[in-house]
């Protein structure tokens, strides 16, 4: 992730309601689950290699969440670099590239059928030995609650079945086994060496680094924790990592902050991980783990950028929460206000006592950003979206909050009542990757012109408005009358029409004009600012400071 400030957490904490109870309690620092590639990016085979330097090898296992997911060993390895496969056909080319599907220059294969001796192991070094025993095509695997050995890869159990002769010969009777959705496959990175199976009907396959403050490369980063695989409906793994919150609160500080910034913001933006983590438990128990490592929950891409500035705000502050009424609090963040943060009614569902907006006082950064787009794509956008628009002929703000940020949004539309969205939507609504607009904050204004007026087709002191509804003139004898645009004509070369008949036909016109739309800020406006942290820590206050600052009435302490 690119250390460019303008896109620090632009949509981070998309949580976009409020549970009302939802407090979580902690204790200590607990193993967490985090989810790194799942669903459609499943993996056929993972790579690890232990790049700690201050130990060797893997053990494998397995981890008991209803121990607090404290890892269960069953063997050791000694490789450094090892591979988990899925109990499918596997191909291995090139160096260390693995797919199920044959490629044209395949130079291994990991087959996944073996002959199963009938003898059971009380130990995995007894395994090991006798596995020795047989040559380097058995190894031992742990299977519904027993060690037992393994021998062999054939590409079905039919061709395993026509070697079960030959093999009992020297290993006593044996049964095919393998091919199973619910098994797990240890390998040599880059060959096609099996070193160790789990089949235990579901329970998915653990493996911890050995060493002090082991880290292990996965994927391109480095990560501390153990690893989790798990065979979601038999097929690719999902891989997690499993990790304590402390270690995981430092692979997030350093994505979602700069760690080069003061440490006092970086504490405050550790204190808001730690709580979003322990409150978001579970989010994606459906999936495997607890979170994902994207802005769905929040980033996390392990040790990589992480120094010893961001190390040690999370260190220095470790078993520390933002607490409300003595619970953990549900905290948000985000990465500019742009003048100013907002109450969470305002954007979401309920109001929350500690999510108040604040005038963003130390705002370093408001940044400014700007949006056009034309009736067209503005009809093309509601379209994709579900709704009915035959054209769209004025878009403009119709409602702010008493902090200055935008919470409604109305779109004219042509022959049908206006679209009028609000809340987190009068943000959201109009953002379209296919036509290359974002509106990034709640805080901006609208002008130009539907045709007729866009953003207004009446002139008030050069202001444009939309109607005079609402509005009062002075007449004769210092009369004060409000004033109906529906009620008002006006002389024109065409003679006399209706005004309001006058601007909304101007606009039905204009279906080629053009919006700007013009803001500060990064996000959804509610909790701490980032930009408006790093601000505050550069004056010398302290993380408490900004925590209490951004989030009313809390305070700052262990669980």
């Amino acid at each position: 992730m690119k250390k460019c400030l303008l896109f620090l957490s632009a949509a981070v904490l998309s949580l976009c309601f409020w549970l009302p109870g939802s407090y979580a309690q902690a204790a200590g620092n607990p193993v967490i689950r985090i989810g790194l590639f799942y669903g459609s990016n499943g993996l056929p085979a993972a790579n690890l290699q232990n790049v700690s330097g201050k130990g060797s090898g893997y053990s494998l296992g397995f981890y008991n969440q209803d121990a607090g997911n404290s890892f269960v060993p069953l063997m050791q390895v000694s490789q450094t670099e090892i591979t988990v496969v899925k109990d499918k056909l596997i191909y291995i080319s090139g160096e260390k590239d693995y797919s199920d599907v044959a490629t044209a220059s395949y130079r291994a294969v990991i087959a996944p059928y073996h002959l199963q001796t009938d003898r059971s192991f009380g130990t995995w070094q007894q395994a090991q030995e006798f596995s020795q025993s047989l040559g380097q095509d058995a190894f031992p695997a742990y299977v519904n609650g027993a060690y037992v050995v393994r021998i062999g890869q054939y590409r079905s159990a039919a061709e395993a079945q026509a070697e079960a002769e030959t093999v009992a010969a020297q290993a006593g009777a044996v049964t095919v086994a393998g091919g199973s959705e619910t098994c797990y496959t240890v390998t040599v990175t880059g060959e096609s060496t099996i070193l160790f199976e789990l089949d235990m009907g579901g329970t998915p396959l653990g493996i911890q680094p050995q060493g002090t403050d082991a880290q292990t490369w996965f994927k391109g980063n480095t990560y501390y924790g153990g690893f989790q695989y798990d065979r979601v409906n038999g097929n690719d793994l999902t891989v997690v990592n499993m990790v304590k919150l402390d270690d995981y609160v430092k692979g997030v500080v350093p994505y979602e902050m700069s760690p080069s910034w003061p440490v006092e913001a970086l504490k405050a933006q550790a204190l808001c991980a730690r709580n979003y983590a322990v409150n978001s438990q579970g989010k994606h128990a459906s999936q495997g783990f607890d979170l994902c490592n994207t802005t769905d929950c929040q980033v996390y891409q392990g040790t990589a950028s992480a120094n010893a500035n961001s190390d040690r705000a999370v260190e220095d502050t470790s078993g520390q929460y933002i607490l409300y009424n003595g619970e953990i609090a549900e905290v948000f963040y985000h990465a500019s206000s742009g003048g100013s943060t907002e109450d969470s009614e305002n954007i979401w569902s309920a109001a929350v006592p500690y999510l108040r907006g604040v005038e963003d006082t130390y705002l370093t950064n408001p940044i400014q950003w700007s949006a056009t787009l034309t009736c067209e794509q503005a009809a093309q956008i509601l379209r994709d979206k579900g709704y009915s628009v035959s054209g769209v002929t004025d878009i403009y703000v119709s409602q702010t909050s008493s902090h200055g940020n935008v919470i409604g949004l109305t779109v004219e539309r042509q022959g049908d009542s206006p679209l009028v969205f609000s809340k987190e939507q009068a943000r959201t609504i109009l953002n379209s990757s296919s036509q290359g607009v974002s509106i990034l904050s709640h805080r901006y204004t609208i002008s130009g012109s539907g045709g007729g007026g866009g953003s207004g087709s009446i002139a008030i002191n050069d202001q444009m408005v939309n109607s005079l509804d609402g509005l009062y003139a002075i007449g004769s004898g210092g009369k004060i009358a409000g004033l109906d645009s529906g009620g008002i004509t006006v002389i024109t070369g065409s003679g006399q029409q209706s005004l309001d008949t006058m601007t909304r036909t101007a606009n039905a016109s204009g279906s080629g004009g053009t919006f700007t739309i013009t803001g500060t800020g990064n996000g959804h406006h509610i909790g701490l600012s980032q930009w408006g942290a790093n601000g505050m820590a550069a004056a010398d206050f302290s993380y408490q400071d900004i925590i209490k600052f951004y989030f009313t009435g809390v305070q700052v302490g262990p669980a």
